[in-house]
């Protein structure tokens, strides 16, 4: 399941422009021009992460963090404001939030940063049984006898779904599950390259999610 993501922000160019992006990286994008409707959304859907501009046109964003932390919401915030000075930044992590980002801004660190911010959020795995315990050994003996698909060759990937080799690069970090952010990090390119490599690589695979992507190169043998 895709994480939920509340971008609020009044200028709609920047928050559409930002949907955009978010949804290209597999996230699940809601918008709120006003504190009054971002306040509502925070509070009764519970998005994984917050984009939080602070200059609203009904309230200051500031005042937004601070409601949202006082009802209880725990949601991680990263501010994405015109507002440089360095008290600002202050003010913004006293009040809770978990990041700060100026405008303008770069939309490879931005995705980036929100990428690290939903990794530190999500549940920690659960804790391997203790070795030698019944149920360490019983998980031994299952992973001994299931069958150990291997992923799909390089040779495979070429013939099956036609892919170049910058094409096969990017299907292996989709399968890590890195996002286009991160992908343009470790290819060095461009987020927009990045992003179009993406989309030719899910339509070639004949996948709808970028999820489905590592089920699909693990999953085959």
């Amino acid at each position: 399941m895709s994480s939920r993501i509340l971008v609020v922000e009044d200028n709609l160019d920047i928050a559409e422009g930002l949907q955009r992006s978010l949804e290209y990286d597999g996230y699940t994008v809601s918008l709120a021009t006003k504190a009054a409707h971002a306040l509502a959304v925070a509070t009764s859907d519970r998005p994984e992460l917050i984009v939080l501009d602070l200059g609203l046109p009904d309230k200051d964003g500031y005042e937004v963090l601070r409601e949202l932390r006082e009802r209880g919401v725990q949601t991680p915030v990263l501010i994405l404001s015109a507002r440089r000075e360095e008290a600002d930044k202050l003010q913004g992590f006293r009040l809770g939030a978990d990041d700060y980002v100026t405008k303008p801004f770069s939309i490879l660190e931005l995705m980036a940063r929100i990428s690290a911010l939903l990794r530190r959020a999500s549940p920690a795995p659960a804790p391997a049984p203790a070795p030698g315990s019944d149920a360490a050994v019983a998980a031994a003996a299952a992973a001994e006898a299931a069958p150990k698909p291997g992923p799909l060759s390089d040779e495979a990937l070429r013939e099956r779904y036609s892919l170049t080799a910058r094409q096969i690069e990017v299907v292996r970090l989709l399968a890590e599950g890195c996002s286009n952010a991160e992908i343009a990090t470790r290819l060095e390119m461009s987020y927009y390259t990045a992003r179009n490599h993406t989309e030719q690589v899910l339509g070639k695979l004949g996948v709808s999610s970028r999820a489905a992507v590592g089920a699909l190169i693990y999953g085959q043998g």
